[in-house]
């Protein structure tokens, strides 16, 4: 059982409509790429706290969707449509994509707020130990808040 930081970060994303995930999948990879760096520049201008000097190892994620009433997701759409907000808490990564034929290194740009995006319920060692997705009719707008846990006392 991990123990609560009083270290918490929020951020509030006016106007944005984040997109399900059979949208996601389907989008061509110069439009994931803009709505990641429209994602990362509002993040980054919202975000509160000031970053930690280091990414959290572990933390509780928590989504409010507010949406249209037209505009709801499934139960299990609604976690696949987090994935890009999620993409950019993590540090800025590099990564190879083809241009007329040839190799460009590009860059991910990242908050680096969280160490991964990678899964750590159940015992496993990714980041996010808790996340929650909700869902509330309203103006277009994303909230997060982002709680720092703590590794559990050793057991004697």
């Amino acid at each position: 059982m991990y123990r609560m930081s009083l270290r918490r970060w929020s951020l509030s994303l006016d106007g944005i409509l984040l997109p399900g995930p059979n949208r996601l999948i389907r989008m061509h990879a110069q439009d994931y790429r803009r709505l990641r760096d429209e994602l990362l520049l509002r993040a980054r201008a919202s975000l509160t706290p000031a970053l930690p000097p280091t990414p959290l190892d572990a933390c509780r994620v928590t989504v409010t969707l507010h949406r249209p009433k037209r505009s709801l997701l499934d139960a299990d759409a609604k976690y696949g449509a987090v994935k890009p907000l999620l993409d950019v808490l993590q540090p800025s990564r590099t990564y190879a994509r083809s241009l007329a034929g040839r190799s460009v290194h590009d860059v991910a740009g990242g908050l680096a707020l969280l160490r991964d995006d990678r899964d750590g319920e159940g015992g496993l060692d990714g980041c996010i130990r808790e996340l929650r997705v909700v869902q509330v009719i309203g103006d277009a707008r994303v909230e997060m808040l982002v709680e720092q846990l703590l590794e559990p006392p050793p057991t004697p």
